[in-house]
């Protein structure tokens, strides 16, 4: 689970990292983000994240999404 805003780094520069090392390639990624321009969503779905959640979220919706990526993992 990584936030889009990160000091240092952002989540997106994080996730392209990640699905470029084969090592890490298949990890599942969920994003979350306060941005919900659609240009980012389709930026990270191309760089391969696994789902995303746009803040505000409920307890329940992040579960739903961390359950979808699990089980698309499994």
């Amino acid at each position: 689970v990584c936030d889009w805003n990160m000091p240092g780094m952002k989540g997106i520069d994080l996730l392209v990292k990640i699905r470029e090392d084969a090592g890490l390639k298949e990890l599942p990624f969920l994003m979350v983000s306060a941005e919900s321009q659609n240009q980012n969503i389709v930026q990270a779905i191309q760089s391969g994240v696994s789902n995303y959640v746009t803040k505000p979220f409920t307890p329940e919706i992040l579960e739903q999404k961390i359950q979808a990526v699990l089980n698309k993992n499994c």
